[in-house]
């Protein structure tokens, strides 16, 4: 990860994070961050991070073997033979990754928003990204790298062009909230829902609440956050909030608002209206949920100094982000909704709604399990499975341990057991469902991301 156009040191990761020099020259300039050792690049510094199943210490070697100049460590590590490559010792590696993030983004100090929720946080982010970059250079968190390792990285990527700063927020548990936004230092904060996510971690509702709350906790009064009038529970949390608090909404009123919602050859056309006049909007996305994202994404723009005509026209090109509600066309004309980036019981039942809005063809779905919902994943898998039946499902095929949970709920809601299919793989699935698609189909591929369930869809390629 390359830090363009400014300097970092072997001296500004000792100040950032208060690390001890082992070995090495302070006066060293670095290259970039890394914290993957298969990918790191001449000159860059290497963070040993230790996760669930691999501890980076073991992998310094590699990683000075493939260029670092530096590498920063919890512990005594060997095999640099090099006394020229510097090797700083913190207590915590994590900690210190994240402390040199913040000491970074205090480095550059321009408009940060900060995106938390249990669902369409991508989307709203690269909505934002999208609208914003008609007038700023911007800088945005890759895919996923929105949790302790990868929003840091993100940050690290700041450089003197960059005029201001679009971060997703993910969590898995108390706490982690907390810290990144203590890490980014956000003046804008965008809540878009709270729903049953990370359960595992969580516990309940409330403790989901509690922990994205945490966002506008770090925020304070001089922050100022953007928030869903149509969630109760982000509206409970608005309440504390002592910034200034813009809404959006469809349902309730907001400051943001989106009236005479339609669908336009499948796609998603509104009337925006904000506090600077209104405007149609026709996005070339699936999904009334999207309208949601839409409209948070235009408060916060506008917090920025964006024009409605740069909404309006940024929304209207924007293109919806791999394996979230992306529309593929098979032959046949098989269309098939590709949500597979994840899935929680929230994201499942909207994209469910979706499936049941289109026009045409039989409606299929083919669902993976749902993870991290605790002792709450049992019946979560069947009550998705009575929502199967109330969108107009035909067929189910079903892949994941809890498969057999979502068929009893579509069987208890009166599906025809013979229209449901368990399947061993992504293989088995992909056959059977080829053999079964007919012209104008409309399928719904979705779980989580651990499924993997877009391997269905390269497996349909190579048979229709």
């Amino acid at each position: 990860m390359s830090l363009q156009g400014n300097k970092l040191s072997v001296k500004m990761i000792l100040k950032a994070t208060g690390g001890i020099l082992v070995q090495g020259n302070p006066q060293a300039s670095l290259a970039g961050v890394c914290a993957d050792s298969r990918s790191i690049k001449p000159g860059e510094v290497f963070f040993a991070l230790r996760g669930e199943r691999h501890d980076g210490h073991q992998f310094v070697p590699e990683a000075v073997s493939r260029g670092a100049r530096a590498v920063v460590v919890k512990r005594k590590v060997h095999g640099i033979n090099d006394i020229s490559i510097s090797v700083i010792k913190v207590r915590d590696t994590l900690r210190s990754l994240g402390d040199l993030a913040n000491f970074w983004r205090r480095a550059h100090p321009i408009p940060l928003v900060a995106i938390t929720g249990s669902n369409g946080k991508t989307t709203t982010k690269e909505m934002l990204a999208e609208i914003l970059a008609e007038r700023y250079k911007v800088l945005k968190n890759p895919g996923n790298f929105n949790n302790l390792i990868g929003l840091p990285l993100s940050l690290l990527k700041l450089n003197s062009r960059d005029q201001v700063a679009v971060l997703e927020m993910g969590m898995n548990r108390k706490g982690e909230i907390r810290r990144l936004a203590q890490i980014a230092e956000p003046n804008i904060g965008i809540l878009t829902n709270i729903s049953p996510v990370h359960l595992e971690g969580l516990r309940s509702l409330r403790g989901v609440s509690e922990a994205k709350g945490e966002l506008l906790e770090v925020m304070g009064k001089g922050g100022k956050i953007v928030f869903n009038a149509d969630d109760p529970m982000v509206v409970e949390l608005s309440k504390r909030f002592r910034g200034k608090r813009t809404s959006f909404g469809i349902k309730n009123p907001a400051d943001w608002a989106a009236t005479e919602i339609r669908t336009e050859r499948g796609k998603i056309a509104f009337l925006l209206n904000g506090p600077v006049g209104e405007t149609s909007i026709s996005l070339r996305l699936i999904g009334k949920h999207q309208v949601y994202n839409a409209l948070a994404a235009a408060a916060a723009a506008s917090h920025l100094g964006v024009g409605l005509e740069e909404i309006k026209k940024a929304l209207e090109a924007f293109q919806p982000p791999s394996m979230r509600m992306e529309l593929v066309t098979l032959g046949k004309d098989i269309k098939i909704i590709n949500d597979a980036y994840n899935a929680n019981p929230k994201s499942m039942e909207v994209a469910l709604s979706t499936l049941e809005e289109m026009k045409g063809g039989r409606k299929i779905a083919v669902l993976g399990d749902m993870w991290e919902l605790g002792d709450y994943a049992v019946q979560a898998h069947i009550e998705i499975g009575h929502r199967v039946k109330k969108a107009g499902v035909k067929v189910l095929f079903l892949l994941g341990k809890l498969a057999p949970f979502v068929a009893k709920g579509a069987m208890e809601a009166g599906m025809d057991p013979e229209a449901i299919f368990i399947g061993k793989d992504h293989r088995e699935i992909g056959h059977h469902l080829s053999l079964s698609l007919k012209e104008g189909d409309w399928v719904l591929i979705k779980g989580s991301r651990i499924m993997k369930m877009e391997g269905i869809i390269e497996t349909l390629r190579d048979k229709l």
